[in-house]
């Protein structure tokens, strides 16, 4: 058995590169991205091929991260490559429009329920913000009601978080980090996510609501039975005059072509959307009703705000995407093989953790997936109770250390180029990790 010690000194010991990059990066570069584990240096990737990346020093890796769920078709798939230098060619940046975009913007008004226009940006954070904005800008309101557990992005209005002594059925947001100003709090309801007080709460507070918001599947959170609780959702926002939005950044075009609109048929009145969409490259677009939209038309429109971004819309992005999306669209057995393989992994580690009595538990909705590290029911993130945190370290870094990369985050993907060989080598790191961790005694 290989001990967390042992795994940890053989990982250093194979990633010499990636110590030295840690080391002269420090003096200069600050890092803006989640680092893929608690480790003496972070690993440093060079490239990336199907289901694989690999490291600076050449160890390969399946990778569970996909770009944050991005790369649907797996790393470098050659029609989004031979799409972005098929552009390159021709320019890839003006900062006005391009006739690029039309045809990413056809492919997702088809494709999501609820848009009647679109608006690209550049980031799903991007999305988000412009989606409030629009919100107040269309209702004359201020106060945007999120779920606890939610991550809309990076933006002041997105970073709260849940402060854990509040009641569950009324939670209260905090600042998630330092810099985000107090005062913007009055304009946040945080409401209890899967809890029918949250219906509640939107009725207690309908005057003051621009917009309810939600992901379509919790990333932190993947339940397969969200879908009933956003149709309900959509009807209580519906009947009290509320607008109703759902981030679909993550959801859209991963749990389903659709999104999570399609998978549970429920449409919104904004929608985001970001990751997926962009083929690998940066990218953000805002969907709706066309009366809710208008107020992107200009500021002389009524109710009209401001938006915009020098690369928006940039022609790069939009060939990368409508090639993601061109191919998705032709192959929607895709999405049947990744709901299989989702539910493999899951059954499969599981069961082993039924079997063994390890308190371990991965929830999941398609090709999403999410490890907990306790026996107990998890219904919503208040339900986490974080009792073997040492645990979940020591789990990560031994997958890690056999050749399997979950992002820091722990929030897990597969892509198309996971295939069954892939999958049965998650399946048995997976149950090899846990059942490391358990022997030594680390629950």
């Amino acid at each position: 058995m290989t001990t967390i010690a042992q795994a940890r000194a053989e990982l250093e010991a194979k990633t010499p590169r990636s110590r030295r990059i840690a080391q002269d990066r420090s003096e200069i570069l600050n890092s803006g991205l989640a680092a893929n584990l608690e480790m003496p240096h972070p690993i440093f990737i060079e490239r990336g091929e199907g289901a694989y990346v690999f490291d600076a020093d050449g160890n390969r890796y399946i990778d569970t991260s996909v770009g944050f769920g991005l790369h649907m078709l797996g790393h470098a798939h050659p029609e989004i490559r031979r799409a972005i230098q098929s552009r390159a060619e021709d320019g890839w940046m003006f900062g006005i429009h391009t006739t690029a975009q039309m045809g990413l913007a056809t492919l997702l008004h088809e494709a999501s329920p609820c848009a009647q226009r679109v608006v690209f940006c550049n980031t799903g954070s991007e999305a988000t913000m412009y989606a409030f904005r629009a919100a107040r800008g269309f209702s004359g309101r201020e106060k945007i009601a999120l779920f606890d557990g939610f991550y809309h992005g990076a933006h002041d209005y997105g970073m709260w978080r849940t402060d854990a002594s509040s009641p569950v059925d009324e939670p209260v947001a905090v600042p998630m980090g330092h810099g985000i100003p107090r005062a913007l709090s009055d304009l946040v309801l945080l409401l209890p996510y899967r809890n029918r007080h949250a219906f509640d709460l939107i009725r207690r507070h309908r005057d003051e609501l621009a917009l309810v918001f939600v992901e379509g599947v919790q990333s932190s959170n993947p339940q397969s039975e969200a879908g009933e609780f956003l149709r309900e959702l959509a009807q209580v926002c519906r009947d009290n005059g509320v607008l109703f939005g759902i981030d679909e950044v993550i959801t859209g075009f991963r749990v389903a072509y659709g999104g999570a609109q399609a998978r549970f048929d429920v449409v919104p009145d904004i929608a985001t959307y970001g990751k997926v969409l962009g083929g690998g490259l940066p990218v953000g677009a805002i969907t709706g009703k066309a009366d809710v939209m208008n107020v992107f038309t200009g500021l002389a429109a009524e109710r009209g705000v401001f938006s915009g971004g020098t690369f928006s819309g940039n022609p790069l992005t939009m060939e990368a995407g409508r090639a993601m999306l061109t191919h998705l669209r032709a192959h929607p057995d895709i999405y049947t093989r990744l709901e299989a393989a989702g539910a493999r992994l899951a059954n499969a580690v599981n069961g082993y953790c039924e079997a063994n009595q390890i308190p371990a538990q991965m929830k999941h909705v398609g090709s999403m997936f999410h490890m907990f590290f306790q026996r107990e029911p998890v219904n919503s993130m208040r339900d986490a109770v974080h009792v073997n945190v040492a645990a979940e370290k020591a789990f990560y870094l031994h997958a890690l250390n056999q050749g399997v990369l979950v992002p820091g985050t722990q929030r897990a993907f597969l892509s198309a180029a996971h295939g069954e060989t892939e999958i049965d080598r998650l399946i048995q790191v997976f149950q090899t990790s846990l059942g490391a961790v358990r022997e030594e005694g680390i629950f």
